[in-house]
């Protein structure tokens, strides 16, 4: 075993590069040198010790071909000394150090030759550019303290130590050369008169940022994550990341970004007209001091009101995956090590962009398929009224296997059921999907609840999966009130009484299913009066406490509820403020109104394709029509008004099939319009720029709304949204 007293070791050899690094980077003022030796495969130069100040030193390429186009490949290859980048004085041209350094620079390239042969080489760097260069008699010194070390190697070599380089570079932080001031090197980065203070203090917001984009679950988080760790850092005032897909450049997030300036820009072609897109398709970033600068290469840059701007191309795998601009108001240089850390940044970015998006991505095909799965609208038969919300669990696994689901039968009956499978995946939404169509086919075939879930039960059993679930299952009849009640390890209905009394019943709770394919479930009989709520939920709603445990429900329920919509809001709403919303939710409130016939037995609906160029007419007219046929004619001209700005807003902004209903009430008249679309409408004031106003037509249409109607709202429904308005039907 060898031991620090030993002469021929590789760590002596290793103290013979860093000697000449350091002597070099102090002599001649590069900022940073490296040493290269051949690999064992005699083709890949692999670095063994890198020297200079933080974060250049990040940057240097661990290894090269040989036969790359790099001047320290071509110095191995011809065994002369190549040089690149000098601005005044001829180089080898073609070569360059490498595409992977972020900023401008010189290098120089010296190949290590021995009695042995070559054994490598060493390169040094300038940055900025050198702007003469280097003296004859400084390569010839060069050259000369490279001939002491291949003889210093050479006989290292004949006592046995091996020449080639180790599994890791060793890095060589100096510290001692004095800095040339250059503009923008006083940026907030440390202190500048402490050496190393400002290296560190790029080193340490590079490793905060990488702790936290490893914490970035989403593409939101991780942009959340760029304007705390890229953006303040760097003291801009803007930030916008793009993506690239299809050929156009996509914003994925954004802060302090002129509004105007990111509608012209997002879904943009990602020509070479643009600074950014250049930036991205040739991977090289592009800083621009001033806007002069930015207009003199750019003339059709986008007016974004910022001075100078930094592009930054993130990469993954070297494949071209977005941009990252960070926009400043006053005019600024970047320092050479402020360019490297901000690519260093972006190295970071572009792996933790690409986890986030595909993570969405996975969450959104579960929500699409579970979307597919959900009721597309409820059935509404005479004698109930029926509402539901479904609400994803918050966090990024996946969605889950809550359903709910409202089946009409024949005899005037219907029924009502609410389900849960285990899990939060894509298989815990096929599962749902196959036992809703179990339920659904076993009850429409007449069965009991409870032999409906027997059957279910089996079926599950027979689907060789390991996920059980649990499901309640209500059939009424509408004319009689008669309600038959089966439960599956589920949470009983919770029902409210006409007088207000919660009625929590008693059922046998069974075991969930998929657990024993030979459990029998039991049908529980109940009588209910008219003007009686049922509340079915899954346990996400209450995190596995009865409903009427908290005395919040008691308070909300006790008073009748102006709306279904209303309660089935408050009830979501009180959720997410008293626990974490760590299950999906799935609520269905049914209110039977009881057989008393009336003019509330009076529905009627229509659906529309979302390419369907007639659909607001046709929908005007099936207004008209429906409302003269009920002798509501007082009511025609403000439903088809209300009528046509809803549906044309659902056609044009959520892009969907749309389905329209209209239903009479002793006092009101409802108007429901469903689209897949669950963003939420949002009426907007009308504004006063023209280009403001081209794109406030959705937020216009709900305000004629807003005053036209006696109420209106938002209903999620798992498959996207109902908007729902209530018209007086008073004189």
């Amino acid at each position: 075993m060898s031991n620090d007293t030993d002469p021929y070791t590789a760590l002596h050899r290793d103290r013979a590069l860093a000697d000449i690094l350091r002597d070099v980077i102090g002599h001649l003022g590069a900022n940073t040198g490296l040493v290269y030796l051949l690999a064992d495969d005699n083709h890949t130069l692999r670095s063994e010790i890198i020297g200079g100040a933080q974060p250049a030193i990040y940057v240097m390429p661990e290894h090269i071909d040989i036969a790359d186009p790099f001047a320290t490949s071509a110095a191995y290859r011809t065994g002369n000394v190549i040089t690149a980048g000098f601005r005044t004085t001829a180089s080898s041209p073609g070569l360059i150090f490498a595409s992977r350094v972020p900023f401008p620079y010189s290098v120089i390239a010296l190949p290590i030759d021995s009695d042995n042969g070559r054994l490598g080489v060493l390169t040094f760097v300038w940055v900025p550019p050198r702007t003469h260069h280097l003296h004859t008699r400084d390569i010839a010194w060069l050259k000369n303290k490279i001939a002491t070390l291949a003889r210093t190697l050479d006989t290292m070599a004949g006592h046995g130590v091996d020449m080639h380089p180790g599994t890791k570079p060793a890095l060589l932080p100096l510290y001692q050369r004095t800095p040339t001031p250059r503009p923008g090197d006083n940026t907030g980065w440390g202190l500048p008169d402490y050496p190393g203070s400002t290296e560190v203090s790029f080193m340490y917001q590079l490793h905060q940022l990488a702790a936290e984009l490893n914490e970035a679950t989403s593409v939101g988080d991780v942009m959340a994550v760029t304007r705390h760790r890229i953006m303040t850092p760097f003291a801009a005032t803007a930030f916008l990341v793009h993506t690239c897909k299809d050929g156009r450049l996509w914003v994925a997030g954004h802060s302090g970004y002129p509004t105007v300036a990111l509608r012209l820009l997002h879904g943009a072609a990602a020509t070479f007209h643009r600074p950014d897109a250049r930036a991205l398709h040739t991977r090289t970033p592009l800083f621009f001091e001033d806007r002069h600068t930015l207009l003199s290469s750019y003339p059709h840059a986008v007016d974004d009101d910022l001075e100078a701007t930094a592009y930054l191309p993130i990469t993954l795998h070297n494949h071209p995956l977005g941009v990252c601009t960070l926009g400043f108001p006053h005019p600024r240089a970047f320092s050479p090590e402020e360019q490297a850390v901000a690519m260093l940044m972006m190295d970071l970015l572009g792996p933790a962009l690409e986890r986030a998006t595909l993570t969405e991505n996975a969450r959104q095909l579960a929500e699409d398929l579970q979307k597919k799965l959900l009721p597309r609208h409820l059935v509404e038969v005479p004698g109930m009224i029926t509402t539901a919300r479904y609400i994803p669990a918050s966090s990024t696994e996946g969605l889950g296997g809550d359903w709910y689901d409202v089946i009409p039968l024949p005899g005037n009956r219907i029924a009502l059921v609410v389900g849960d499978v285990e899990g939060h995946s894509i298989d815990s939404s096929i599962v749902m999907g196959q036992l809703r169509s179990a339920v659904r086919a076993y009850t429409t075939e007449g069965h009991t609840p409870g032999t409906t879930l027997t059957r279910a039960n089996r079926l599950l059993d027979e689907l060789d999966t390991d996920l059980m679930a649990t499901c309640c299952l209500v059939i009424l009849d509408t004319t009689t009130g008669a309600a038959e009640i089966a439960t599956a390890g589920h949470p009983p209905p919770l029902i409210r009484t006409s007088d207000g009394t919660l009625v929590t019943p008693s059922l046998p709770p069974g075991l969930p299913l998929g657990i024993n394919p030979d459990t029998p479930y039991i049908t529980t009989d109940l009588l209910l009066t008219p003007h009686t709520l049922v509340l079915l939920y899954t346990d996400g709603l209450t995190e596995n406490r009865p409903l009427d445990a908290d005395p919040y429900t008691h308070s909300l329920l006790t008073p009748r509820p102006d709306t279904l919509d209303h309660l089935a809001d408050h009830l979501i709403e009180y959720a997410a403020t008293q626990h974490t919303h760590h299950d999906d939710i799935a609520l269905l409130i049914a209110d039977y109104e009881g057989s008393q016939p009336g003019p509330n037995r009076r529905i009627t609906d229509i659906h529309f394709h979302r390419h369907d160029l007639n659909a607001v007419k046709t929908a005007r007219q099936f207004i008209t029509d429906s409302l003269h046929t009920w002798g509501l004619d007082n009511l025609i001209d403000n439903t088809r008004l209300l009528t046509s700005e809803i549906v044309t807003n659902a056609l044009i902004h959520a892009d969907s099939d749309v389905d329209l209903r209209l239903r009479e009430y002793p006092d009101h008249l409802r108007l429901e319009v469903h689209d897949t679309d669950p963003t939420p409408p949002i009426p907007i004031p009308i504004t006063l720029t023209p280009d403001a106003n081209q794109h406030a037509e959705h937020g216009r249409g709900l305000l004629i709304v807003d005053a036209l109607a006696t109420q209106w709202g938002n209903t999620p429904t798992g498959r996207g949204k109902t908007i729902w308005v209530n018209i007086s039907n008073h004189p």
